[in-house]
Parts: C-alpha cells; sequence; structure tokens
C-alpha cells in the first residue's frame, strides 16, 4: 500500500456563517456565506459553472477568471442557498460572489468585484425580485471577518459610484 505524504488536504468550499434572509412577503430562506477553495480545480470549475449560468454577466465572468489565473491567492466567497455537501457547489443556488484581498482580522479589507446572481440582481429585476440586499449581506459577512474593519475598493468606475457607497465601502484612489 502507498500512502500519499503531503500536508495538501484540498477541501471543497467552506461555511464561513450561517445567514437568515427574508425574501418577499416575509419568507425566511436560510443561506450559508462560504469560501472557495480555489486551489482545488473541483472549485474553480464551479465558479466557471456559476458564470455559464449567469450569462457572464454582474462579474461572474470576471470573477472565475481570476480564480483560474491566480489560483490560490484568490480569496472568493459565495452566499448561496445550499446547505450541505460544499464538496461540490451547486452553482444554481448561487446568490453572489465576491473576490477581495486576503481578509485578516483587524485589517482592513479590499473588494475587487462583487456580483448578484441576474434573478436577485436590482440591475436586472428592480422591485421584481424575491431575494433582495445580497450584496449587503456578504459584505456584512466579510466585516464580521475581518472584526468591522473598512472595506475599501480602488479605481471604482462612475457608474459605480453609487452602489459603493450605499453598501458601505469606501472609495480609494477615485
Amino acid at each position: 500500500m502507498q500512502i500519499q505524504k503531503t500536508n495538501d488536504v484540498s477541501f471543497g468550499a467552506s461555511v464561513v456563517r450561517h445567514i437568515k434572509l427574508t425574501g418577499k412577503n416575509g419568507k425566511q430562506f436560510k443561506a450559508n456565506f462560504i469560501k472557495f477553495n480555489t486551489r482545488r480545480a473541483k472549485d474553480v470549475k464551479a465558479l466557471e459553472n456559476i458564470r455559464t449560468l449567469w450569462g457572464g454577466r454582474n462579474l461572474s465572468a470576471g470573477i472565475s477568471e481570476e480564480a483560474k489565473i491566480l489560483g490560490k491567492d484568490s480569496y472568493i466567497y459565495g452566499l448561496t442557498l445550499q446547505n450541505n455537501n460544499f464538496c461540490d457547489v451547486d452553482g444554481s443556488k448561487v446568490l453572489g460572489l465576491v473576490s477581495t484581498s486576503k481578509v485578516v482580522r483587524g485589517n482592513d479589507t479590499e473588494i475587487f468585484k462583487i456580483g448578484t446572481n441576474p434573478k436577485y440582481a436590482y440591475e436586472q429585476k428592480h422591485s421584481r425580485r424575491s431575494i433582495k440586499n445580497i450584496a449587503k449581506l456578504m459584505l456584512d459577512a466579510i466585516k464580521d471577518l475581518n472584526g468591522n474593519k473598512s472595506l475599501f475598493a480602488s479605481n471604482v468606475e462612475e457608474n459605480e459610484k453609487r452602489f459603493v457607497e450605499k453598501v458601505g465601502i469606501r472609495m480609494k484612489n477615485n
């Protein structure tokens, strides 16, 4: 018998925080804020699947590319309605994605990209969304991780400024 000698045990995405969502008409949803393991081909493939399901919209293409190019040096989180088996992330249950700098308790965190599933995104659905505030919930979860330090974004484009201010991200170098 041969045993692989390595300290690089690679599990799938992991739950960072449980989140309760309230949808339209007061309906409650149990969601999970997860961290993708971008060292693992299966998680990178899950991000590619999300990109396909979302039609490359809402920064899903950029986040998927970031995982492929940066691999283990990318920090990508998601909000999902999936409640178990995070070794196989079901892209159809992912509500939103966010890519960040490394989240360290006590340090500010840079937000690179944030996107919501087009079925729930304000840009595409406006008031017809059954679940709202997905981006805000993800950002709140990151603030919990970094010890309520600030979140910031560099080089915010003009058409993004209103959203960035609304969700409490500080603009840097603008």
